[in-house]
């Protein structure tokens, strides 16, 4: 009765090789990221699915529908006119506030200005919800939330599907959402491993084990090849 979730980041988008911060603004996916959201799809195909989530981003929908399809290819399933495909603004990236869309050394100089100095990527995986709560009060457009409002979208989530599939007798789930929000639920539920490894990759996967409404975290950032 288990549902397994494949919390996926989406595939490589246009900010991402302009190096722009991508929070709740979006651009799409380049054909690298197409490629390799056809690839997450294939990577899984000795799983079944019983449904698939995304955030409410173009980028995440767009690398879920990819997923998904090559998903059944890969099956050798037929594509039907309905996916069973749904949108969840909880799944949301971290809304950056006035950072949106800049370049991301402004971001790395908010970073350094939360903690007084430049640290390693490493370290502002632990100190989390120090970030959120920083980006939230130096926020000029009043957008970005702090962590307890991001660590209760991504619990709400995860009850109400975990709980949902579970009913139905369980299965896996995929999911695909955005960087900081897969490292957030590694923080929440297996903190000790919160950088393993340190950059969650483009249309990499991590497990989340939902077992009667307890939560462990299986592998992290796997990549959507095999190496």
């Amino acid at each position: 009765m288990t549902v397994t979730f494949y919390v996926a980041r989406h595939g490589e988008t246009i900010f991402n090789v302009m190096n722009r911060v991508q929070g709740w603004c979006d651009t799409p996916l380049t054909a690298a990221g197409e490629h390799a959201a056809a690839e997450l799809g294939r990577r899984l195909a000795n799983r079944t699915f019983v449904a698939g989530y995304s955030s409410d981003s173009g980028r995440a929908r767009a690398t879920l529908e990819i997923a998904w399809k090559a998903w059944l290819s890969a099956r050798g399933q037929a594509i039907p006119e309905e996916l069973p495909l749904h949108a969840d603004p909880r799944l949301r990236e971290w809304c950056y506030g006035q950072l949106e869309g800049e370049d991301r050394q402004l971001m790395q100089d908010a970073l350094a200005a939360c903690f007084g100095e430049v640290l390693p990527r490493s370290h502002h995986n632990r100190q989390l919800p120090q970030i959120a709560d920083y980006f939230a009060a130096i926020d000029t457009t009043g957008r970005a939330e702090d962590f307890a409002a991001i660590e209760a979208r991504l619990r709400s989530f995860l009850q109400d599907v975990g709980r949902q599939i579970e009913s139905q007798g369980g299965g896996n789930v995929l999911v695909v959402t955005h960087a900081f929000t897969v490292r957030t639920l590694v923080y929440l539920f297996d903190r000790a491993r919160v950088n393993e490894p340190e950059k969650i990759g483009n249309a990499s996967f991590t497990e989340l084990i939902w077992d009667n409404d307890e939560v462990t975290v299986g592998r992290i950032g796997v990549p959507p090849t095999r190496r």
